[in-house]
């Protein structure tokens, strides 16, 4: 991707506050950049046509919605539609067959929620551009 084409970023995460912060922190390090909030899965596969370069997802996403789909059948359904989508899971799951799933299955990159998750999405967003 061009460093001078917009970024299209893509959030999923049922915790609105905190997508709204991990969104103001991205727009304070990216100049040009437009990002869109989903509070479940299922809105952001209706959107996909709007062809994300970056999609940030949670594993957990039926915290409000029971029945929302998790973080990992979302990605099967977006790498169906779009395998140029990178897709970036920040999550709290702890399963190692999860997290490994995401990875390797589907090309994901993981991102443990904590303290340096702002910063490690910022440090892979950079390299994926």
């Amino acid at each position: 991707m061009n460093k001078k084409t917009q970024l299209n970023v893509f959030i999923v995460e049922d915790n609105a506050a905190y997508a709204k912060t991990l969104q103001g922190f991205l727009i304070s390090r990216f100049a040009d950049i437009k990002i869109r909030i989903f509070p479940v899965g299922e809105t952001c596969l209706l959107q996909m046509h709007l062809n994300p370069n970056i999609l940030i997802i949670d594993y957990f996403l039926n915290s409000k919605y029971e029945d929302a789909q998790n973080g990992i059948e979302i990605i099967k359904n977006i790498k169906a539609k779009n395998l140029l989508t990178n897709i970036i899971v920040l999550s709290a799951q702890e399963n190692y067959h999860i997290v490994l799933e995401a990875i390797k299955q589907y090309g994901c990159f993981y991102v443990q929620k904590g303290p340096e998750a702002f910063i490690k999405v910022e440090e892979l967003i950079n390299d994926l551009i």
